[in-house]
């Protein structure tokens, strides 16, 4: 007698196939989430107009927040990405807060390197200035120098 495939809520179960992760206790092996093709063109239309806007918005000038609103619209595709394609939303719900905890500190990490660079761009302007770095002649890498034998 040959035993046919069926779906749970989020799996389709394969009778014979072991699945060892423990993920589904009580049930036949599984071969896990198929997603259906209506939500991935969905996904698709979703990726492709944050990346319009993220091309629209870059050739605005936002200042400062330039960035910010590049990373904003990066972390709402990763997250979309993360979501559907790594199946996060289907998967239990710590996996999801590990996401969006691993995002805050991102965030964090980002706003504080902005914050102490631009602390310091006073320093490096007058240093720029102080050192002539921006007329300084370019060495011409076909003469000889220190050390180059001809």
């Amino acid at each position: 007698m040959t035993e046919v495939a069926y779906e749970t809520e989020h799996d389709i179960v394969v009778p014979g196939h072991e699945d060892h992760s423990g993920h589904h206790e009580g049930l036949p092996g599984t071969i896990g989430h198929v997603s259906p093709v209506k939500s991935l063109v969905v996904v698709l239309l979703c990726l492709l107009t944050l990346t319009v806007i993220t091309v629209a918005v870059a050739q605005v000038n936002l200042g400062r927040m330039n960035v910010v609103v590049a990373i904003g619209i990066a972390c709402v595709k990763a997250s979309i990405v993360a979501m559907w394609f790594m199946h996060l939303r289907y998967d239990k719900r710590f996996n999801f807060w590990i996401l969006i905890g691993s995002l805050a500190f991102v965030a964090w990490m980002v706003g504080y390197i902005l914050f102490d660079s631009s602390m310091y761009q006073h320093n490096i302007r007058d240093y720029r200035e102080t050192h002539n770095i921006y007329n300084a002649p370019i060495p011409d890498p076909h003469e000889g120098g220190e050390g180059h034998e001809e």
